[in-house]
């Protein structure tokens, strides 16, 4: 009884909004909703407290210092996307976000990104026949074999312009299992990420909240 009693006030809310959340692996519930709406609103409000302490904040501080008034544009800009919430004026909301995707759009064109997916296309041109020190590495070549032909094999199952017939339907069935096999890792690797988040929020309600961990 003692260890329960020894949590903190935040400790407690902590572990009743925990709770709170866990309560959705029964059925929707408004315990669910309330814990649901005050993570929500939580997770807004330190976006904006971060956000001005971090940007806002340093670059009005920094404009008298070094004369970047010039900032000023691109807050106005950014503060015209509320005007959407005025009917009559919610046209201005457009500019600035016109700007933002034409600016996104321009980057991607940009050889700032070019350059990566070049660099991605030459990772993927491999010797099938892999030397090291000037002696035949054959764990090195079987590797680049096996990635060469993955490459090819996921290329030709997004080939739609040829039907998938004869070597070409071998090659997008390989494909298709190495794409699944990549799928696989990466959901697995989700849930283990999610795994561990459980293992921490029990071993805070079992340890820190209720005591009963040594």
């Amino acid at each position: 009884m003692e260890a329960i009693l020894t949590p903190t006030l935040g400790n407690w809310l902590s572990a009743l909004i925990t709770l709170m959340l866990f309560s959705i692996l029964y059925k929707e519930n408004p315990f669910y909703r309330i814990a649901e709406h005050l993570y929500v609103g939580a997770s807004a409000a330190h976006g904006i407290v971060t956000t001005w302490n971090n940007t806002v904040k340093p670059a009005l501080t920094d404009m008298p210092k070094y004369g970047t008034w010039w900032e000023i544009l691109p807050m106005l800009l950014g503060l015209m996307i509320y005007f959407n919430f005025y009917r009559p004026y919610a046209w201005l909301a457009r500019i600035p976000m016109a700007l933002w995707i034409g600016y996104n759009a321009a980057l991607v064109l940009s050889a700032r990104q070019v350059i990566p997916f070049l660099n991605q296309l030459t990772m993927a041109i491999k010797p099938l026949v892999a030397m090291t020190n000037g002696s035949f590495d054959l764990a090195q070549s079987i590797n680049n074999i096996l990635f060469v032909s993955i490459v090819l094999g996921v290329l030709t199952y997004f080939l739609f312009t040829v039907e998938h017939k004869g070597v070409f339907k071998y090659a997008a069935d390989w494909g298709r299992i190495a794409i699944m096999i990549g799928f696989g890792a990466s959901f697995g690797n989700t849930v283990m990420a999610r795994i561990s988040l459980l293992i921490g929020r029990l071993d805070f309600l079992f340890g820190d909240w209720l005591g009963l961990l040594g």
